[in-house]
This record gives structure tokens, sequence and C-alpha cells, in this order.
């Protein structure tokens, strides 16, 4: 074969091996699973939500500092403040489908109940980005500068815009893409629970330096007033709503509190070594331990320590995803 065809063999290679999709293991639609996030080892890992066996984990070898899963729990979404766009991965298939090309700076996401819309955090624009369920962007918003908490409500209208810095909540009307309010909330605010019955929005914090947040700040839906705070020290900043409460994960004193739905504290217990995550789920509470590299498992009636799993070195979110054919069926 002469060298020149040879050379062209090579470089066809090399061409198609660059365009090959990454693909992962994949995760079988009838498992239920916890799925963490582990920011510092770049990874994803997949346990079995009953029993915390490892299912997978993928190596994504990208900074991503965060992500989200579609309502239909098929799609991983992972973003980051320095990445160029949004990845999304098939968990059926591991595979990625893609990249929605966004811009950086991106650092919340959440969906729409229905999937069709997208609703991403831009720290770069100081904006949302409001995104179509085929990547493209359809309206962008002017918020704050770090609008690291975006809430959707149960139909889907109203997008609720914590600001870490500038000490402001948006509420955004979905269906007219405009902004319609905004109030005041403590500065470096973090986390949140959109409560539609008793009207309110619980708002978290975390602080700087001396001045740590120890309380949660309860406004009105409909005009934004402080009705109340309520003590969770220290740093409350991930919430919870199941029926026996609202569930609030205080990260700076490693404990997660129980309130009764009208906001009365319940009960406590100690978890885990920097906590930032929780979820619910089979009538646990599962907490993403960040120091100790762990997924604590907690009963959530009793808030007994139930097991500790572990995950990839910094585990920052979790979803549960439940498997489609046994969802109905006792855990």
């Amino acid at each position: 074969m002469k060298r020149e065809s040879v050379w062209m063999l090579l470089c066809l290679f090399f061409m198609l091996s660059g365009c090959a999709k990454t693909s992962f293991p994949p995760i079988a639609d009838s498992l239920s699973v916890v799925i963490s996030l582990d920011v510092k080892a770049e990874t994803v890992t997949f346990l079995n939500a009953k029993n915390g066996g490892k299912i997978a984990r993928w190596n994504i070898d990208q900074p991503f500092q965060g992500g989200v899963l579609s309502p239909d729990g098929r799609t991983l979404f992972l973003y980051g403040r320095d990445l160029d766009g949004v990845y999304r991965y098939d968990l059926a298939t591991g595979k990625l489908l893609g990249e929605w090309k966004i811009g950086s700076g991106i650092v919340s996401a959440a969906p729409s109940p229905d999937g069709r819309t997208w609703f991403f955090g831009d720290s770069t624009h100081h904006a949302v980005r409001v995104v179509s369920r085929d990547g493209k962007e359809i309206a962008r918003l002017s918020v704050g500068r770090s609008p690291m908490t975006l809430l959707v409500n149960r139909a889907g209208t109203r997008l609720y815009v914590i600001d870490f810095q500038d000490e402001r909540t948006w509420i955004i009307d979905v269906d007219r893409r405009r902004v319609i309010r905004s109030f005041a909330v403590p500065k470096f605010a973090l986390g949140g629970v959109v409560r539609e019955r008793q009207e309110e929005l619980w708002v978290g914090g975390h602080g700087s330096g001396s001045r740590v947040e120890t309380n949660i700040h309860v406004y009105s839906l409909q005009d934004g007033r402080l009705l109340r705070t309520i003590a969770a020290p220290v740093m409350p900043v991930d919430f919870v709503e199941t029926g026996r409460g609202v569930f609030v994960l205080s990260h700076g004193s490693n404990t997660v509190y129980q309130f009764s739905l009208d906001g009365k504290k319940l009960a406590s217990a100690s978890v885990g070594a920097n906590p930032f995550a929780m979820e619910a789920a089979f009538g646990r509470l599962y907490i993403a331990s960040y120091d100790s590299d762990e997924i604590i498992v907690v009963d959530e009636a009793t808030l007994r320590l139930l097991a500790r799993w572990k995950t990839g070195d910094g585990p920052l979110q979790l979803f549960i995803r439940e498997g489609r054919t046994c969802a109905n069926e006792p855990f």
C-alpha cells in the first residue's frame, strides 16, 4: 500500500474516533437508583436505592459543578460555570446524547414539570436562560449576579429565582416569560422550598465568614413579605417536603431537622460531614456527605441512621430515579 494511502486511512480512523460519542455503563429502567454527582472526582455514581450496591460509576472527566434529572428520569444533564454548554446523557444506554451549546456561566438548572422547558441560572449574563427541549434558547430574563437556586411550582407556571449575592428573589411568570415581582432576602441565600398550600416560600442560606446563617426565612408567595423566621442552625441549604413534614439540611452543623407542616420543630439528628444535598424516597432520607464521600441513609419517621454508602470523592448533589416497573411496589 502506498504511504499516502496509509496516511489517509490513519487520518480517517482518528477523525471517526474523535466523532464517536462517549458511552458509559447503562442504567436499567427497572432499577431504583440514587445518583450522586461527585464533583471532586468528576464522576457520577449510581447506587441501588434499596441496598446501596454500586451499579456503575461514570468518569465524566469534565469540571461539572451540578446537574439535573429530567422529569421522566431518562436523561441526566450536567453543567458547570466553566463549561461551554450543558451535556445530556441517556441513562438507559449510557450514551452522551449531545451538548446544548448555551455558553458558560451556568450555576443552576430546573425543568418544567412536563420536561418541555428548561431553566438555567447564568452567572455570566446575570440571567435565567429559558431553553426548549431541543436545546434552543427561547428567552433570557435578567435577574441577579448569582442565580444559584431555581424552584418551579407544581403547575410549572412560576419560577422562583433566589440569588446568592444580590439579596433578592425574582418571581418569573413562565407562560409570559417575564419577571413579575422581586423581593429582598438575606445575602448568601441558598436553597428553598415552595409550599403552595401554605402560600409560603422557605428560603435557606449559607452566610459568609463570621456571619453564618442560622435561620430559615419564610416569605409570602403573594407579596414577598417576610412572615417569620425559623431557627435551623447552622447554614440550612437544602429542603425536602414529604407527608411527614419539612426536612431541612444544615450543612454547617451537620444536622437534619424535621419540622411539622405548620413549621414547628419535631426532631433533629446529626448526619455526615459537611453535608450539602438531601433527597427523600421510599420512607428514607438520602444525604450527601461531602467530606466523608458517603451517602447517609436515614429513616424518615425516626431520623435513625440506617446505612452509609460510599460514593466518589465530593458528593455535592443527589437525585433519586425510581424504577419504572417497581415504582408502585413495596420497597
